[in-house]
């Protein structure tokens, strides 16, 4: 996956429509076939994630692979041919996004450090398993943000990322606990509408910020947990690989 973000990203074919990359307008009205492909996974997606935690988490795993990556990946690379940066994965602005998001995550850290002790929780692979969570930046900033950002323009965008992320996680943790992601979702998307690279998230920032999250919502990542993220996130670069290959043998 390093590879990939360090490759033809930023040469690859730019569709005419693709407005939003030089123009980027606060309030916008452009939906398109992305749209509806966008609004149908994350239906599909709080499905999965419902199911995963309540029923058997191989739905979960089932909706990252398939819903959170293979779609996503598929419809931006190869029927939208807009190459990783559609993705938020680009060189673009790469530096910055590192320095912001280290900032961050360092000013994060002694609350996750906090809640860990309080929790009496192993900080180490608590962290480690958060880390290994890429899907989820993928999925919420890299897909559903952009698809909004295009359409809607990077106001609505960033309000609708922020309901998106709480209807992914109503029926999987409280309500008010769901609320308290989605306000978390609303400030990750200002950071990266300023960017719009997921390095100002992943992997400096957005780990720390969700092992804060997932504590507060009594769910703790062990050792066990680091092996199954690994398993994933393998799985997820395989996939994002392998679409981009095909795109790029032609």
């Amino acid at each position: 996956m390093a590879a990939m973000q360090g490759g033809s990203a930023e040469t690859s074919s730019t569709p005419p429509d693709r407005a939003h990359a030089s123009f980027r307008r606060v309030v916008a009205w452009s939906p398109g076939t992305d749209t509806l492909i966008a609004a149908a996974t994350l239906v599909v997606f709080w499905g999965c994630y419902w199911a995963g935690t309540t029923v058997n988490e191989w739905f979960l795993l089932a909706g990252v692979i398939v819903v959170g990556t293979l779609i996503p990946a598929w419809t931006v690379l190869q029927q939208r041919g807009e190459g990783l940066e559609g993705l938020g994965i680009r060189r673009r602005f790469l530096v910055v996004s590192l320095i912001i998001a280290g900032v961050m995550g360092a000013g994060s850290a002694y609350q996750l450090f906090t809640l860990a002790a309080a929790q009496d929780v192993a900080v180490l692979p608590h962290l480690v398993g958060n880390l290994l969570v890429f899907w989820e930046p993928l999925f919420v900033f890299g897909w559903l943000y952009l698809r909004w950002e295009r359409a809607f323009g990077w106001l609505p965008a960033i309000l609708l990322t922020g309901a998106g992320f709480v209807l992914q996680h109503i029926g999987s943790v409280p309500f008010e606990a769901a609320l308290g992601f989605g306000g978390f979702a609303v400030v990750f998307a200002i950071a990266f509408a300023c960017v719009r690279n997921l390095a100002i998230l992943w992997p400096l920032f957005y780990p720390v910020a969700s092992g804060i999250g997932t504590l507060q919502a009594g769910f703790v990542m062990g050792w066990s947990s680091v092996g199954s993220g690994a398993l994933l996130l393998a799985v997820q670069g395989f996939v994002l690989a392998g679409v981009w290959w095909t795109v790029h043998r032609k």
